[in-house]
């Protein structure tokens, strides 16, 4: 498939998306959607995108974004399918990272201050195998975060699999001192953050532990390379906008508030079978 096709595809999944599921606040939520729709896909291998061309590809279609088209939009069978699926795979995956943090912090009350970022982004590539883009991890842990309480943790229900995760979790936060190195060896690097690959931070980490007298599992430390990936990808600084970028947030924002009103406007039209009340007497349509 060329990159127009891709563009043009994941736009009219996007439209879709919005139209059957979520109306968006803000062009970040939009860039998170694009984003899961582009990792749901690459996850079912039904499409394949260097790295390098994911995030301004997410930009590109999200600056197209057009409140008319999605109202207006007929959605054929096989976009309907794609987006419930994306849906269900997003919702899935909040619940896994709301469950492993709730039982992690209920087994074993880590102490001092919980930094939940952090500890989010340590949970995800325990739950989901596939690296996911800035803009929906971010979402995710905005999602995660808002719902967490103490209390709703310590009364967490801990199923074996949940568990078995948050165990995985601790041990790997016994290797805090060498992800910390991994990340400031990594960062040292001339190209860190300009888009940082597995295979970048397994080079480095075996450096590491080719020069110190360290040992670490193989398991845990294939979970430590997708963490650090994940988390240098979260890191990456954005270009600072331009004019047209502005002027382009600025019609994204208008199109999301005619989004809005006209999805009030669908919800404020009368339906001829809902019953009318005149003073005391109602008068409608019997069902």
């Amino acid at each position: 498939m060329s990159n127009s096709a891709i563009e043009r595809s994941l736009l009219e999944s996007l439209n879709a998306y919005v139209k059957h599921f979520e109306t968006p606040n803000t062009r970040e939520d939009l860039l998170a959607i694009a984003s899961s729709i582009l990792t749901f896909q690459q996850k079912q291998g039904s499409l394949a995108i260097a790295p390098d061309l994911i995030e301004p590809l997410i930009q590109k279609v999200v600056n197209q974004f057009n409140a008319d088209t999605v109202i207006n939009s007929v959605v054929n069978s096989a976009e309907e399918t794609l987006v419930k699926e994306v849906n269900q795979w997003r919702q899935s995956l909040e619940n896994q990272v709301f469950n492993t943090l709730n039982v992690y912090v209920k087994q074993f009350q880590p102490d001092g201050i919980l930094n939940l970022s952090e500890t989010i982004l340590s949970i995800i590539p325990l739950v989901e195998n596939v690296l996911l883009g800035k803009s929906e991890a971010k979402s995710l842990i905005q999602q995660v975060t808002s719902k967490f309480s103490l209390e709703t943790a310590l009364e967490q229900v801990v199923g074996s699999e949940t568990l078995a995760i948050a165990n995985k979790l601790v041990k790997l936060l016994q290797f805090g001192n060498l992800e910390d190195l991994l990340k400031k060896n990594i960062l040292a690097l001339d190209r860190a953050l300009e888009g940082v690959t597995e295979s970048l931070v397994n080079d480095e980490l075996e450096k590491i532990l080719g020069d110190k007298i360290l040992t670490i599992d193989i398991d845990s430390k294939d979970f430590m390379i997708k963490q650090v990936t994940l988390k240098l990808n979260i890191m990456r600084s954005s270009p600072p906008p331009s004019k047209s970028g502005e002027e382009i947030a600025k019609q994204l924002d208008d199109q999301i508030e005619i989004l809005k009103k006209k999805r009030q406007e669908q919800l404020a039209t009368p339906n001829i079978l809902t019953p009318v009340v005149f003073g005391p007497l109602q008068v409608g349509i019997k069902q």
